[in-house]
């Protein structure tokens, strides 16, 4: 029974709604400068008017109704306003040199701050690395245990 009440009430405020949206026909005519100074009501009637011109026939649409209906959908306005403005290129060159300065100096600080390096960066740890694989023949195939491997095998580092 609660239901039976509650839609009717729904309806009849949708339909007022409704009626008081579409009421009217918003020319079309410069729509790409006029669309800013359209109050939000306006613009939503707009769309809603092209969007029951494009429900019918296509080729009966006129050219001003496809191409303000292009713009409607495509155009830069709403979330599709482009960012730039004056000094806007300055701007991300500025903000991206920052970040990349402030990355760096992070960088720099935490290389100051680590200490020494590990024992195992040392050129005897390797190369007593390397006759470790050899003695348990680890990576026969390829490795450094193999009969024709000529690599400098876990040596990375020239420095002590």
């Amino acid at each position: 029974m609660i239901r039976t009440l509650a839609r009717p009430a729904v309806r009849a405020t949708q339909r007022r709604f409704a009626s008081t949206a579409s009421s009217e026909s918003i020319p079309l005519a410069n729509l790409e400068l006029r669309w800013k100074t359209l109050s939000a009501q306006e613009q939503g009637s707009l769309t809603k008017q092209l969007e029951a011109a494009q429900a019918g026939d296509w080729s009966k649409m006129t050219l001003e109704q496809k191409k303000a209906a292009y713009w409607v959908a495509f155009g830069p306005h709403g979330a599709r306003t482009p960012l730039t403005g004056p000094n806007h290129g300055l701007k991300v060159l500025a903000g991206t040199a920052a970040v990349v300065a402030a990355a760096g100096g992070l960088f720099l600080w935490i290389r100051a701050k680590g200490g020494e390096k590990p024992s195992t960066m040392t050129k005897e740890w390797q190369e007593a690395s390397n006759e470790y694989a050899r003695a348990n023949k680890i990576n026969p195939i390829t490795g450094v245990s193999s009969e024709s491997y000529k690599g400098a095998g876990f040596v990375s580092s020239s420095k002590n």
